[in-house]
């Protein structure tokens, strides 16, 4: 593997798919360090904070409540940090339904949405395509 992230980061409300994702994460050896959050506030709060590492990755559920992927964004995108524009967003869904990738082609902080659940495969290639 190439470049060591800084921090990867999850979000998704639930608990177990967090703790998989980050097993798989952990296998391929892309960073040392994986914050895994359950909800879209509390990551909000966590970029908001000058002092706090952004993440270079942050792999997201679409479909959560509190807030959905799309609210976050939406929210995400009127955040002002030297930085945040940087991070890698990918989208994951068990459904992949086609009105979910309309969506994230209108939104340009949305780099890819993947099917869940993440292989160490899955990670590994986005890490190489966008960290070679």
């Amino acid at each position: 593997m190439g470049k060591k992230l800084k921090l990867v980061m999850l979000l998704d409300d639930n608990a177990a798919t967090n703790f998989i994702h980050k097993k798989f994460i952990a296998k391929t050896e892309c960073t040392d360090d994986i914050l895994d959050f359950q909800s879209g506030p509390d990551v909000l709060s966590y970029l908001k904070a000058p002092e706090n590492t952004l993440p270079e990755i942050l792999f997201m559920d679409i479909n959560m409540p509190i807030m959905d992927a799309w609210e976050f964004l939406r929210e995400f995108n009127m955040l002002r940090r030297e930085g945040l524009n940087d991070i890698i967003i990918i989208l994951l869904s068990t459904s992949m339904s086609p009105s979910d990738n309309e969506k994230a082609e209108k939104i340009e902080a949305i780099n890819e949405i993947l099917q869940k659940p993440l292989s160490t495969e899955s990670i590994a290639a986005i890490v190489h395509k966008y960290f070679p």
